[in-house]
């Protein structure tokens, strides 16, 4: 073996051995432990009086358990003139390094979502450890009241108030960020209000670009959720005869077709969905005798509040049920030509819902 090969071996030794040394000096950064770390699980962002931001977090302590292999649950507020000021602020009151990629939930106040949201969301979409499956709603009144919800004495943990909403059914930040960088679509948040012994999660907030303008009340959120095919939409109850009878919605497909009938878009919207029968004013062995009648009053009581829904969105300007990309694939020429937001309240629709009443129990007869 030659000389040379001898000291380019030895040289390729030696940087193998080097290289660990200069990693350990040069590339590694501190890293947090565990117990260093202040883990988010639930955001309310607010705005004060001075239309600062008053957020209130919920987070996982381990540097301060229940006991030994419990973290302890953490309510802290922050204040800024920023989103990413106040959240700055967590480190230097608490000593700890929040760590935002296991937050479940973000919650606005109804004073900033009426306000608009987009500035408030903004570091959430830009910061690395974000996650943009991360759910978005709305506090009936203030954001920091659900953070800090209790029931006997114990802190409603965030990943439970998100879990109040089918995922499918639900809105999180890339959701929010692509509805408002189109012309044609708007944002919906589901609606969260707390009551003394529980938080519910029933109605629907409609979005003009990024601001909260109008109200889905809980009958109206389930015909929205029709119209956007949801796989779970809920139990609806109707009188026929002076007695309720109650059905278990679900699987919920429903198809948008687009026209121009003198210059003005018409949609037609035809739902079809799944009905389970769950109560009624018949005993079981006479419910076969009148499940026409149940499903005509169920599909006459549906198409009523899907008309009050879509009529609610369009009065508002809002596009929700995401009109205006069914009108541009069909008809790119005239949609152009047209300016979206001015022609929502003259758009015109139709609306066909059809049920498939299915019976639960057992026959006794």
């Amino acid at each position: 073996m030659s000389e040379s090969r001898i000291n380019l071996r030895n040289i390729n030794l030696l940087l193998i051995f080097l290289f660990p040394i200069f990693f350990l000096i040069f590339g590694i950064k501190k890293q947090n432990e565990i117990h260093e770390k202040l883990m988010i699980q639930g955001i309310g962002i607010d705005l004060d009086e001075n239309e600062n931001y008053k957020i209130t977090v919920q987070a996982y302590d381990f540097k301060n358990p229940e006991d030994k292999n419990n973290p302890r649950i953490r309510i802290l507020e922050c204040y800024g003139r920023s989103v990413s000021e106040s959240l700055e602020n967590l480190k230097k009151s608490t000593g700890l390094y929040p760590m935002y990629s296991q937050n479940r939930i973000i919650i606005f106040g109804s004073t900033l979502a009426k306000k608009g949201i987009k500035k408030a969301i903004d570091f959430f979409s830009r910061y690395y450890e974000n996650r943009p499956s991360v759910k978005l709603r709305v506090a009936k009144e203030k954001a920091e009241d659900i953070i800090k919800s209790k029931i006997d004495g114990k802190i409603i943990k965030s990943s439970e108030v998100r879990d109040l909403v089918d995922e499918k059914s639900d809105t999180n930040i890339l959701d929010f960020e692509k509805s408002i960088c189109t012309p044609y679509s708007d944002p919906s948040m589901f609606i969260l209000e707390k009551n003394e012994n529980e938080i519910i999660c029933e109605n629907l907030a409609i979005f003009n670009n990024d601001s909260m303008v109008e109200t889905l009340d809980k009958y109206e959120t389930m015909a929205s959720m029709i119209i956007k095919s949801a796989p779970k939409i809920g139990i609806y109850s109707f009188k026929m005869k002076d007695n309720l009878v109650s059905c278990n919605l679900e699987n919920a497909k429903t198809k948008i077709k687009a026209d121009i009938v003198d210059n003005i878009p018409i949609f037609y919207v035809e739902s079809k969905l799944k009905a389970i029968l769950l109560e009624s004013y018949e005993n079981f062995g006479d419910v076969k005798s009148i499940e026409s009648e149940i499903k005509n009053e169920l599909d006459k009581n549906l198409k009523n509040l899907c008309e009050k829904s879509i009529s609610k969105s369009l009065s508002n300007k809002c596009d929700i049920f995401k009109f205006g990309k069914i009108l541009r694939n069909k008809n790119p020429k005239y949609f152009k030509s047209i300016e979206w937001k001015n022609i929502l309240g003259k758009i015109k629709f139709e609306i066909n819902v059809s049920s498939e009443i299915s019976v639960v129990g057992t026959d006794n007869q």
